[in-house]
Order: structure tokens, then sequence, then C-alpha cells
């Protein structure tokens, strides 16, 4: 009897499953070259030229890349369905699309490795599919923390700058005073609460200087409820700014709001509600 040759055959290759993730921050949907269409074709073209079937859409319009997944619905999902083993290769039109940090970047690119996903990235001509793009993704997402940072530090060292020249750096100022495109001006309304304050400290306690301007109906700082007692000593422990002391670091001065020395009684009890 002749002897029957048994053949094995030899294991399928799982097709690559290809997903594209598209996203953009409000700023740069305004302006940016970088908005979902151009993102589609580019993602759309490297499939087609790798060959793959057309990949899933995830998108998140309108998000900040300094938000992980849990503030990202598309990715959200798309890291969801890398784990079902749904997707096997993600496609980014660039590193910074994933993330606006190293951190950002390359803890998503363990959640990709975890789940036995690659990433290509079109830009950047990234393919972790190959050792050489294993090896220069860290460069590359240390690139785009750097190049953050220096956003960041140009924007700083402007502030910075500004300060030591007119003690402008942003923020809240004190009750009695508005910023006008980046000038700091008296606001005239809130000034002469201000003083009103000032001239019922001597004969009042916090608690009735408030109740005073509740019953006057005289509106609250930053859209408060009602006057308190820690309102009012506020702005009492704010009375060099408001005679026109100096402005931090800088040789400019607060515009001064009042004139004249401190009325006499409670001088030195600014800070004590009674």
């Amino acid at each position: 009897m002749a002897r029957t040759s048994t053949k094995i055959a030899a294991p399928v290759a799982s097709p690559v499953r290809p997903a594209l993730y598209l996203r953009v921050s409000t700023d740069e949907q305004a302006g940016s070259g970088e908005g979902m269409a151009v993102q589609r074709q580019q993602g759309m073209g490297m499939a087609m030229m790798k060959g793959w079937t057309e990949p899933r859409i995830y998108e998140d319009a309108g998000v900040s890349g300094t938000l992980g997944p849990k503030q990202r619905p598309g990715l959200a999902q798309l890291l969801a369905d890398v784990k079902a083993g749904a997707i096997s290769v993600v496609i980014v039109a660039s590193l910074d699309r994933l993330g606006r940090s190293t951190r950002i970047i390359l803890d998503l690119v363990d959640h990709l490795t975890e789940g036995g996903a690659e990433l290509v990235s079109c830009r950047e001509s990234l393919d972790t599919t190959t050792p050489a793009g294993k090896f220069v993704l860290t460069l590359f997402a240390a690139l785009a923390q750097l190049d953050r940072d220096q956003i960041v530090k140009r924007t700083t060292d402007g502030r910075d700058s500004r300060g030591r020249r007119d003690g402008e750096k942003g923020g809240n100022v004190p009750l009695g005073y508005k910023r006008v495109d980046g000038t700091l001006l008296v606001d005239v309304a809130n000034a002469a609460v201000v003083r009103r304050v000032f001239t019922l400290r001597p004969m009042f306690s916090l608690n009735s200087i408030a109740g005073t301007l509740n019953a006057e109906g005289v509106p609250t700082p930053h859209g408060g409820k009602a006057w308190y007692a820690s309102t009012v000593r506020q702005i009492l422990l704010n009375e060099t700014i408001y005679r026109g002391s100096r402005r931090g670091e800088s040789a400019a001065s607060w515009p001064v709001i009042l004139d004249g020395e401190v009325p006499s009684g409670r001088r030195r009890r600014h800070a004590k509600a009674t």
C-alpha cells in the first residue's frame, strides 16, 4: 500500500487592520493647513501605498493634544479597539496629532504596542513595523516636545520682559483696575467702591461694611453673590497698591486710587474682621 504523505498548510498571516487617527485643536481649525481633510488625504494615501485596506477613521475635532485619552473620545475608542484586536496599525499625519508632549506620545505608543498595534506617521516617515522605526520614535517624540517647550519659553520670556518694563504680566488685578488693550487703567466705577470701603473702615467692622454694601446693592467683585468680611479685607490689604506703589520689579507704579492719609481710627487693624 502506497504511503500517503500529509502536508501541513502554512499558517495564513492575519491581514493588516489599519486605522487612521485625525485631530485638530480649536486654534488649528481656525487657520492651520493641518485640517481634517489634509490629514485624511495623507493617511489614506499612506494606506494605499502600503497596500492595506481602507482604514477605519477616528476623529477628535477641536481637542487639544495636551489632553489624555479620557478627554479625547475618538482616541479613547481607538485604544479600546486596539485592545480588542480590531486594529493592528495606526496611521497619523504626524506625531503631534497623537500628542503635544513626549510623555503623552510615548504613553500612547506603549498602549498601542501592548495591544499588538504598530504606528505609522506620514510626516516623519516613521514606521514602527520596522526595528529602525521603533528606535527613531523616541527621537521624533523628543523633538515634538522640544518645539512646544521653545514656544512656551518664548511666551514666558516676552511676559517676563514686559513685567520688568512696566510690571504687566497678566493675571487678575485688584478691584478698581482694568486692562484695555494690554494697558492697566483705573476702573472708575469700582475705584469708587474701593474709596467707599476705606472711608467706612474707621467707623465700622469688616462685617458691617460688607452688610452696608449689600444693602446698597453695590456689585460684588468678579460677579460674587454677596459681599463678605473677607472680600472687604482683601481690598484693605491692597492699600499700598491703591496708593501707587511700584509694580513688581519694574519702575512703573500702580495708578493711584487713594489720595491723602489713611483715615485715623483703625489704620493698623485692616486684617481683623470684627
